[in-house]
Protein backbone atom coordinates (compact mmCIF):
# COMPACT_ATOMS: atom_id res chain seq x y z
CA UNK A 1 0.00 0.00 0.00
CA UNK A 2 2.37 2.45 0.70
CA UNK A 3 4.53 1.98 -2.73
CA UNK A 4 1.27 2.54 -4.40
CA UNK A 5 0.75 6.07 -2.64
CA UNK A 6 3.91 7.11 -3.34
CA UNK A 7 3.51 6.74 -6.82
CA UNK A 8 0.30 8.60 -6.52
CA UNK A 9 1.34 11.75 -4.89
CA UNK A 10 4.55 11.35 -7.25
CA UNK A 11 2.74 11.04 -10.53
CA UNK A 12 4.11 13.36 -12.79
CA UNK A 13 6.85 14.18 -11.35
CA UNK A 14 10.17 12.47 -12.57
CA UNK A 15 12.04 10.81 -9.80
CA UNK A 16 15.73 13.10 -9.71
CA UNK A 17 13.51 16.55 -9.48
CA UNK A 18 11.60 15.40 -6.53
CA UNK A 19 14.51 14.54 -4.84
CA UNK A 20 16.57 17.56 -5.64
CA UNK A 21 13.59 19.11 -4.12
CA UNK A 22 13.96 17.57 -0.60
CA UNK A 23 17.73 17.74 -0.29
CA UNK A 24 17.86 22.03 -0.76
CA UNK A 25 14.22 21.55 1.63
CA UNK A 26 16.49 19.78 4.11
CA UNK A 27 19.75 21.87 3.58
CA UNK A 28 17.49 25.23 4.20
CA UNK A 29 16.01 24.07 7.05
CA UNK A 30 19.79 22.97 8.27
CA UNK A 31 21.15 26.33 7.74
CA UNK A 32 19.18 28.18 9.38
CA UNK A 33 19.46 25.78 12.11
CA UNK A 34 22.87 25.31 12.77
CA UNK A 35 24.49 28.12 10.06
CA UNK A 36 26.51 27.12 7.08
CA UNK A 37 29.92 26.27 8.91
CA UNK A 38 27.92 23.49 11.30
CA UNK A 39 26.44 21.90 8.42
CA UNK A 40 27.55 18.79 7.13
CA UNK A 41 26.47 17.13 3.73
CA UNK A 42 26.09 14.38 6.16
CA UNK A 43 23.53 15.99 8.16
CA UNK A 44 21.72 17.09 4.91
CA UNK A 45 21.85 13.42 3.51
CA UNK A 46 20.11 12.08 6.56
CA UNK A 47 17.46 14.95 6.92
CA UNK A 48 16.25 14.03 3.01
CA UNK A 49 16.92 10.43 3.27
CA UNK A 50 18.69 10.34 0.62
CA UNK A 51 22.53 8.99 0.25
CA UNK A 52 25.59 11.47 -0.05
CA UNK A 53 26.04 10.70 -3.20
CA UNK A 54 22.51 11.27 -4.64
CA UNK A 55 23.29 14.80 -2.84
CA UNK A 56 26.69 14.98 -5.08
CA UNK A 57 24.62 13.80 -8.08
CA UNK A 58 23.17 17.46 -7.48
CA UNK A 59 25.43 19.61 -6.05
CA UNK A 60 29.31 19.85 -6.69
CA UNK A 61 29.90 20.83 -2.81
CA UNK A 62 27.83 22.76 0.40
CA UNK A 63 28.50 26.11 -1.59
CA UNK A 64 26.42 25.09 -4.71
CA UNK A 65 23.38 24.09 -2.68
CA UNK A 66 23.66 26.89 -0.17
CA UNK A 67 23.79 28.68 -3.17
CA UNK A 68 20.64 26.87 -4.48
CA UNK A 69 18.63 27.33 -1.32
CA UNK A 70 19.43 31.10 -1.16
CA UNK A 71 18.11 31.38 -5.45
CA UNK A 72 14.78 29.64 -4.46
CA UNK A 73 14.54 31.82 -1.27
CA UNK A 74 14.44 34.82 -3.53
CA UNK A 75 13.09 33.98 -6.72
CA UNK A 76 9.95 34.62 -6.05
CA UNK A 77 10.98 38.66 -5.88
CA UNK A 78 13.71 38.63 -8.14
CA UNK A 79 12.72 36.32 -11.32
CA UNK A 80 12.93 38.60 -14.67
CA UNK A 81 9.30 37.61 -15.25
CA UNK A 82 8.17 39.29 -11.72
CA UNK A 83 9.50 42.27 -12.87
CA UNK A 84 8.55 42.55 -16.52
CA UNK A 85 4.69 42.23 -14.90
CA UNK A 86 5.50 44.94 -12.63
CA UNK A 87 6.73 47.25 -15.63
CA UNK A 88 3.50 47.30 -16.79
CA UNK A 89 1.64 48.62 -13.71
CA UNK A 90 0.79 51.99 -12.39
CA UNK A 91 4.39 53.00 -11.20
CA UNK A 92 2.97 53.79 -7.48
CA UNK A 93 1.17 50.49 -7.65
CA UNK A 94 4.02 48.29 -8.65
CA UNK A 95 6.21 49.65 -6.29
CA UNK A 96 3.50 48.60 -3.21
CA UNK A 97 3.31 45.48 -4.37
CA UNK A 98 7.07 44.77 -4.61
CA UNK A 99 7.27 47.05 -1.36
CA UNK A 100 5.23 44.61 0.62
CA UNK A 101 6.59 41.59 -0.82
CA UNK A 102 10.16 42.34 0.07
CA UNK A 103 9.66 43.16 3.80
CA UNK A 104 7.38 40.36 4.32
CA UNK A 105 10.45 38.45 2.76
CA UNK A 106 13.21 40.38 4.66
CA UNK A 107 11.32 40.62 8.00
CA UNK A 108 9.97 36.88 8.64
CA UNK A 109 12.05 35.27 11.47
CA UNK A 110 13.91 32.69 8.66
CA UNK A 111 15.07 35.95 6.58
CA UNK A 112 16.22 37.56 10.19
CA UNK A 113 17.96 34.12 11.64
CA UNK A 114 19.45 34.25 7.72
CA UNK A 115 20.79 37.88 8.02
CA UNK A 116 21.96 36.76 11.89
CA UNK A 117 23.94 33.83 10.55
CA UNK A 118 25.63 35.38 7.53
CA UNK A 119 27.38 38.53 9.94
CA UNK A 120 28.30 35.56 12.04
CA UNK A 121 30.02 34.03 9.34
CA UNK A 122 31.36 36.87 7.52
CA UNK A 123 35.04 36.87 8.97
CA UNK A 124 35.71 33.20 8.73
CA UNK A 125 33.82 32.09 5.75
CA UNK A 126 33.54 35.41 3.00
CA UNK A 127 33.47 33.30 0.46
CA UNK A 128 29.68 32.19 2.06
CA UNK A 129 28.71 35.70 2.48
CA UNK A 130 29.71 36.66 -1.22
CA UNK A 131 27.41 33.65 -2.56
CA UNK A 132 24.46 35.11 -0.32
CA UNK A 133 25.27 38.70 -1.38
CA UNK A 134 25.33 37.66 -5.41
CA UNK A 135 22.69 35.04 -5.46
CA UNK A 136 20.19 37.16 -3.11
CA UNK A 137 20.50 41.14 -2.51
CA UNK A 138 22.48 41.71 -5.55
CA UNK A 139 20.11 40.05 -7.89
CA UNK A 140 17.38 41.95 -6.84
CA UNK A 141 18.86 44.82 -6.91
CA UNK A 142 20.14 44.29 -10.16
CA UNK A 143 16.75 43.39 -11.11
CA UNK A 144 15.01 46.27 -9.90
CA UNK A 145 17.42 48.93 -11.56
CA UNK A 146 16.27 47.91 -15.03
CA UNK A 147 12.98 48.45 -13.83
CA UNK A 148 13.65 51.76 -12.58
CA UNK A 149 14.92 52.53 -15.60
CA UNK A 150 12.04 50.93 -17.64
CA UNK A 151 10.20 53.25 -16.09
CA UNK A 152 12.81 56.25 -16.39
CA UNK A 153 12.29 55.65 -20.29
CA UNK A 154 8.75 55.99 -20.78
CA UNK A 155 9.25 59.27 -18.81
CA UNK A 156 7.35 57.90 -15.70
CA UNK A 157 10.14 58.85 -13.37
CA UNK A 158 12.69 61.25 -13.13
CA UNK A 159 16.14 59.43 -11.86
CA UNK A 160 19.60 60.89 -12.43
CA UNK A 161 21.32 57.77 -10.66
CA UNK A 162 19.33 54.77 -10.93
CA UNK A 163 22.18 52.49 -8.68
CA UNK A 164 21.42 55.25 -6.09
CA UNK A 165 17.92 55.31 -6.38
CA UNK A 166 18.26 51.57 -5.69
CA UNK A 167 19.96 51.70 -2.27
CA UNK A 168 17.57 54.22 -1.15
CA UNK A 169 14.66 52.20 -2.21
CA UNK A 170 15.42 49.39 0.00
CA UNK A 171 16.78 51.69 2.80
CA UNK A 172 14.10 52.90 3.18
CA UNK A 173 11.64 49.66 3.29
CA UNK A 174 14.49 47.94 5.81
CA UNK A 175 14.99 51.53 7.89
CA UNK A 176 15.18 50.64 11.84
CA UNK A 177 12.58 48.05 11.87
CA UNK A 178 15.66 45.54 10.82
CA UNK A 179 18.28 46.57 12.84
CA UNK A 180 15.38 46.36 15.94
CA UNK A 181 14.72 42.83 14.87
CA UNK A 182 18.01 41.88 14.39
CA UNK A 183 18.64 42.90 18.34
CA UNK A 184 15.49 41.18 19.32
CA UNK A 185 13.87 44.87 20.65
CA UNK A 186 10.68 44.02 18.60
CA UNK A 187 8.70 41.10 17.01
CA UNK A 188 7.43 40.53 13.51
CA UNK A 189 5.84 43.70 12.32
CA UNK A 190 2.04 42.88 11.45
CA UNK A 191 0.55 42.64 7.90
CA UNK A 192 -0.90 46.35 8.69
CA UNK A 193 2.51 47.55 10.17
CA UNK A 194 4.24 46.33 6.74
CA UNK A 195 1.50 48.09 4.24
CA UNK A 196 1.66 50.89 6.75
CA UNK A 197 5.67 51.27 6.63
CA UNK A 198 5.51 50.41 2.94
CA UNK A 199 3.26 53.12 1.75
CA UNK A 200 4.82 55.73 3.18
CA UNK A 201 8.50 54.46 1.72
CA UNK A 202 6.35 54.62 -2.06
CA UNK A 203 5.22 57.84 -0.95
CA UNK A 204 9.52 59.63 0.15
CA UNK A 205 10.47 57.92 -2.81
CA UNK A 206 7.87 59.23 -5.46
CA UNK A 207 8.31 62.68 -3.96
CA UNK A 208 11.87 62.33 -5.04
CA UNK A 209 11.75 61.00 -8.00
CA UNK A 210 7.92 61.13 -9.67
CA UNK A 211 7.75 62.97 -12.78
CA UNK A 212 6.62 66.40 -11.20
CA UNK A 213 8.72 66.21 -8.29
CA UNK A 214 11.72 67.59 -10.22
CA UNK A 215 12.53 71.22 -10.29
CA UNK A 216 12.04 72.96 -13.86
CA UNK A 217 15.59 74.44 -14.81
Amino acid sequence: MKLVKAKKSLAGRPKDTVKREGIVRAGNDLFLKNGYTLTSMEAVAKKADVSKLTIYSHFANKDELFKEVILQRCNKLATSETFAVLADKPVEKALLELGLDFTRMIFSPDSIRLQGIMQAEAARHPKVVQIFFDTGPKRVRAAFGQLLQAWVDRRLLKIPNIAKATDQFFSLLKGEMLMKMMLLRMPTPSEAELKSHVRATVQFFLAAYGPKSQPKK
